[in-house]
């Protein structure tokens, strides 16, 4: 929401600004209509959020940012994920405020949110009741005169200008002075034309407009810019046939009307003071053909484009350099091993003297629509899951549907074994492709400790070596993983997809909540509770779908505790964002009373959601 307004404001503050800046040639130019249909255009910068997909400008500061990620990302292998995190996070920009005890007050994004509301509705009941108060006066002691195509003419003694007031009934007010059948016949046809280019329909747009970007100037000048322009858009209407002496009378009758404004939702005849000669230098000039029209139309098209690029790159995101632990894909090293041995026990070649290899395969691993590794600092949808290894050359081209591909000057060959031959030119797999060889050929550890050459590692790997893709699973086929609990029952977890859509038997929390952080001595018990406490009937799981977590906190605890016997039922240390948890209690645990229990690696805010729902198929895996 946040970003949405700030990225509307700018594109609809630039557009604005170029409009005004140029106002006086481009109305001349171009005429009334057009610049008024500009100006209605970038009205709708302010709230249509389009954006072109502008890459980001920021190579200067890559390597800077590249040099840091590298000291404090990539590090030795490291026992848990905890101390993985701990190692890499950075910090959170925004903060959450407690109360003393530690419950939740409001995040920095609420107040922001809070603020902006209440700006909006005083804002909007100003201009609305400052309106239809000055609309009660107008019409309280007006007197019915005339009609014009539907439209009554009323007289009051109030206005002191021809005006066009109402939105489902509209009326025309003229102010209760003496005025010449030809000024009379001027004034009514003037605001005649407000009616019919629904005027004041576009104002009250442009009010709410204003009054969502309260704290724009810009939106403010966008009102009074669109209300000018309706006047130029009128003036070119009436005076189009009109000849000198006719537009001067027409200009004269204005003049004679230039007094106080009214509210801004009004379409009044006319303006202050000093934007009077902008009018009358436009209505007296001589009429321009329409052959401009289609130029006036492309100016409006490119200044809008203007104003969207701007916004674009303004809030383009920085494609996030690969790390270890932010979306790059590794190939297992040992440290304790030589050069050849590694690679050895990477292509699987067997070895007489050892006994036991550690096998080297990424086996679920996920990838998104750029083909990075889903992981704690890269929380995107996931777009595959993969199943890849190295394997000697000579046995995978033999037995495998295979290709070859350029990467970094190096040539890659790539085989696919009969689950993933489909995938052979898939767009997505060559990307993951070619930013994990890209990635491994720039990788080194900075951790002292465990230094080794990792480029070496590569080069022999693509030299010997076959990179084998054994299987690729699309999103609508991912599987639970599951396994069993101490009591009988079934905890499973899989990724979440827009194909993971199930029937909600009770709902039970949904929203962001401030988690505590974990005590160093947890058990899973400790942290708080989510939502109320809820009976499993026969039948039906638990599902916990983890939407979003933040890089202060990318894992949470997540418990689920048996009430009934007060037993921990299912811990997940470092439950990661964008999965779903399910449980389904054995023949023992049905009926059973669960509460759900969290906390977060820091004290922060994630979003998350829990129901329960009627089991019909899930097999196991």
């Amino acid at each position: 929401m946040i970003k949405w307004l700030l990225m509307t404001s700018l594109a609809g503050s630039i557009s604005t600004l170029l409009l005004m800046l140029f106002k006086a040639r481009l109305a001349a130019k171009y005429g009334g209509r057009l610049y008024y249909g500009a100006c209605l255009s970038a009205l709708l910068l302010f709230i249509l959020p389009l954006q072109f997909p502008v890459p980001a400008l920021y190579s200067h500061f890559m390597s800077i940012e590249k040099n840091f990620v590298d000291d404090s990302a990539k590090g030795s292998v490291v026992e848990t994920n905890k101390t993985i995190n701990e190692q890499t996070q950075p910090s959170n920009p925004v903060t959450t405020a407690t109360e003393e005890n530690g419950s939740p007050i409001l995040s920095v994004d609420q107040w922001l949110l809070t603020i902006w509301a209440c700006g909006f509705i005083v804002t909007l009941c100003r201009y609305l009741l400052g309106y239809f108060l000055y609309k009660r006066k107008i019409l309280r002691e007006s007197k019915w005169i005339d009609s014009v195509e539907k439209l009554d003419v009323v007289v009051s003694d109030v206005a002191t200008s021809p005006m066009l007031i109402g939105f489902i009934k509209p009326k025309i007010v003229m102010p209760n002075v003496k005025m010449d059948r030809a000024d009379y016949e001027m004034a009514i046809r003037h605001e005649w034309i407000h009616y019919r280019q629904k005027d004041a329909w576009f104002k009250l747009l442009a009010v709410w407009i204003n009054s969502v970007h309260w704290f724009n100037p810009f939106s403010y000048m966008a009102l009074a810019n669109l209300s000018e322009a309706c006047e130029y858009a009128v003036d070119e209407k009436i005076t189009e046939r009109m000849n000198a002496v006719e537009k001067k009378r027409y200009s004269e009758m204005i003049l004679q009307f230039a007094a106080n404004a009214s509210p801004a939702l009004n379409n009044h005849l006319v303006d202050h003071k000093k934007l009077l000669i902008r009018r009358f230098r436009l209505i007296m000039k001589k009429n321009s053909g329409s052959g401009k029209a289609f130029s006036g139309i492309l100016l409006a098209i490119m200044i809008g484009a203007a104003a969207v690029f701007t916004s674009s790159v303004v809030f383009a995101e920085a494609p996030k350099p690969l790390t270890e632990y932010s979306g790059g894909i590794t190939t297992y090293y040992n440290t304790a091993q030589t050069l050849e041995q590694n690679v050895q026990s990477t292509l699987g070649i067997p070895s007489p003297t050892e006994k036991n290899r550690v096998m080297v395969k990424w086996r679920n691993l996920y990838i998104d629509k750029e083909g990075r590794k889903i992981d704690y600092f890269n929380r995107t949808e996931p777009y595959y899951k993969v199943e890849l290894k190295w394997q000697d050359k000579g046995s995978a081209v033999a037995s495998m549907t295979n290709k070859t591909m350029t990467i970094g000057g190096q040539t890659v060959t790539v085989a696919f074994g009969d689950k993933a031959v489909a995938y052979k030119d898939d767009p997505v797999i060559e990307k993951m492709i070619d930013n994990q060889i890209t990635f491994e050929m720039n990788y080194q550890t900075t951790d002292r400790r465990f230094m080794y050459d990792h480029k070496a590692f590569m080069n022999e790997l693509i030299k010997r070596g076959a990179y084998v893709i054994e299987e690729v699973v699309a999103p609508q086929q991912f599987a639970y993983e599951f396994r069993q609990t101490k009591a009988g029952g079934q905890v499973g977890e899989k990724p979440l997809t827009a194909y993971d859509k199930v029937e909600v038997q009770t709902p039970i929390f949904k929203g962001s909540v401030l988690l505590p952080k974990q005590p160093d001595d947890s058990d899973g018990s400790k942290g708080l509770q989510i939502g109320n406490s809820f009976v499993l009937k026969p039948g039906e799981t638990a599902a916990i779908d983890l939407k979003e977590t933040t890089e202060k906190t990318p894992t949470i605890s997540l418990a689920i505790l048996d009430e009934t016997t007060g037993e921990m039922t299912y811990w997940n240390p470092a439950a990661a964002s964008g999965y779903r948890f399910i449980f389904t209690p054995g023949q023992n645990g049905v009926n059973h009373t669960y509460k759900i229990v969290a906390s977060g690696e820091q004290q922060d805010t994630v979003k998350i959601e829990i129901f329960t729902y009627q089991v019909k198929s899930e097999t196991a895996k």
